[in-house]
C-alpha cells in the first residue's frame, strides 16, 4: 500500500530551516504540503510529526504553518522558493503518488461504468446483446489492469459479484428468448416446407417450368433473410435442394414425353412424305411413257408436260421439306439420347421444337387437303387405266 505521508527537510527563501510535511489525499485526488518553520516546533513535536503523524495519527500544526497544494503534473512538487537536499526522495514520492492518483481515477471511472451497466441490467425486459458485449468488455479490461497490477485484488473482489449478477440476469433472459426463438424458427420451417410442397404440386400440374424455377429462386432468396436456428436452417436448405431436384425431374419427364411425341409425329410425317414422293415419281414415269406414245396428240402432249411440271415442282418441294424434317428429327433424337443435366437442358431449343411442331401441323393440313382433293396432282387409277388403252403402234 502506498504511504500517504512523509517528511522532508529544507530551507526557505530566508535561508531558514523548515520541515516539509507532504500528505496524499487520494479520495480528493490531490496532495497537501505543509511548510513548518523548524523553530516553531519543539523536539517532542518534531519527533511526533516524523513518527506518529507519518503513520496516520493526528497532529496539531503550529499557526506558523504554510499550507500549499502542489500540482502533481508539474516537474516537481517542491516549491520554487524552497531548497532541499532530499529532492530525490521527494521525486520518488511524487511519482508513486501520481501513479496512485491515476489508478484511483481509473478505478473511479470503472465504478461509474459498472453503475451504468447495473442500471441497464435492472431495466431489462428482454435479452440485450449489446449489454452483454459491454459487460464482457468491461470485465476483460478490469482483468487486464489487474494483471498489470493497476487494480488490486481487493478492489476486484468488491465488484466481482455485481458483474456476475449482470451476467446472470442476461442469462435468464437469454434462456427465455432462446426458447421463443426456437419455437418461432420451427413455425417458419414448417411454413417453408408447406410452401415448397405447393411448388411441387404445381410441377405435377405441368406448370410453366421456367417461371416456376424463377419463382422458387426468388422465394429461396426471401427465405435466406429469415433468422432460423442452425438445425432448422440446415433442414430448410435440404428442403430447397429437394424441391429444385423434384421440379427438375418433372420438367425432364414432361419434355422427354413431349420430345418422344414429336419424334413419333415426325417419323410418321416422313413415312407419309416418302410414300407421297414414291407415288409422285410413279405418276411421273407414267406420264413419260404416255408422252412417248406414237398416238399422242399435240394438245395432249402439252397437257402432259404441264402435269409433269407440276409433279416435278411437287417432288422438289417434298424432297426439300423431307430433308428439313429429317434434320429436325436427328436433332430431337440426339437430344433424347443425352441425359438432362439441368433444368435448362431438359427441353429442346425453341427453333428445333418450333420446326418439329410446324412440320407435323403442316403435314396434317396437307393430308386433309389431299383427302379433300382426292390426291391433288396425282393421277387416279382410272385415268391411268384409260391412258393405257391408247392405240397400238403400227
Amino acid at each position: 500500500m502506498t504511504q500517504s505521508r512523509f517528511i522532508a527537510t529544507g530551507t526557505n527563501a530566508e535561508n531558514k530551516p523548515v520541515l516539509l510535511a507532504y500528505e496524499l489525499l487520494e479520495e480528493q485526488f490531490k496532495i497537501v504540503l505543509r511548510v513548518i518553520p523548524k523553530d516553531a516546533l519543539s523536539a517532542e513535536q518534531t519527533e511526533a510529526l516524523e513518527k506518529k503523524w507519518v503513520e496516520g495519527e493526528n497532529f496539531d500544526f503550529p499557526p506558523e504553518t504554510q499550507q500549499i497544494t502542489p500540482d502533481l503534473n508539474q516537474e516537481s512538487i517542491l516549491p520554487d522558493d524552497i531548497r532541499s537536499d532530499e529532492t530525490g526522495k521527494i521525486r520518488i514520492r511524487q511519482n508513486e503518488w501520481a501513479y496512485a492518483l491515476l489508478t484511483a481515477k481509473l478505478w473511479e471511472s470503472y465504478l461509474q461504468e459498472l453503475d451504468e451497466l447495473k442500471q441497464r441490467a435492472d431495466n431489462l425486459t428482454q435479452y440485450d446483446r449489446q449489454l452483454f458485449d459491454d459487460a464482457k468488455s468491461f470485465w476483460e479490461r478490469v482483468l487486464e489492469h489487474r494483471k498489470e497490477r493497476d487494480i488490486s485484488q481487493e478492489r476486484l473482489d468488491k465488484i466481482k459479484d455485481d458483474v456476475n449478477s449482470i451476467f446472470e440476469k442476461l442469462k435468464t433472459f437469454r434462456k427465455t428468448e432462446s426458447a421463443e426463438f426456437e419455437a418461432a424458427s420451427a413455425r417458419q420451417r414448417d411454413e417453408i416446407a408447406a410452401k415448397l410442397d405447393e411448388f411441387k404440386k404445381r410441377a405435377d400440374e405441368k406448370a410453366n417450368f421456367k417461371a416456376l424455377f424463377e419463382e422458387l429462386k426468388a422465394y429461396q432468396a426471401e427465405v435466406r433473410k429469415i433468422r432460423l436456428t442452425k438445425s432448422d436452417d440446415q433442414q430448410v436448405r435440404k428442403l430447397f435442394d429437394a424441391a429444385f431436384h423434384y421440379i427438375n425431374e418433372q420438367r425432364n419427364i414432361y419434355f422427354s414425353d413431349k420430345n418422344a411425341a414429336r419424334i413419333k409425329g415426325l417419323t410418321e410425317v416422313i413415312r407419309k412424305l416418302e410414300y407421297s414422293l414414291q407415288r409422285d415419281r410413279k405418276d411421273l414415269e407414267y406420264l413419260d411413257r404416255k408422252a412417248n406414245s406414237n398416238s399422242i396428240k399435240s394438245l395432249e402432249l402439252q397437257l402432259i408436260q404441264v402435269k409433269k411440271n407440276l409433279l416435278n415442282e411437287s417432288i422438289a418441294s417434298k424432297e426439300e421439306k423431307l430433308n428439313g424434317i429429317r434434320a429436325t428429327l436427328e436433332k430431337l433424337q440426339r437430344r433424347a439420347s443425352r441425359p438432362a443435366k439441368s433444368e435448362e437442358s431438359a427441353e429442346p431449343d425453341d427453333e428445333t421444337t418450333a420446326a418439329a411442331d410446324a412440320a407435323i401441323a403442316d403435314h396434317h393440313d396437307e393430308t386433309l387437303a389431299d383427302e379433300t382433293n382426292n390426291g391433288g396432282s396425282s393421277l387416279s387409277n382410272t385415268e391411268k387405266g384409260d391412258a393405257e388403252k391408247v392405240a397400238p403402234a403400227e
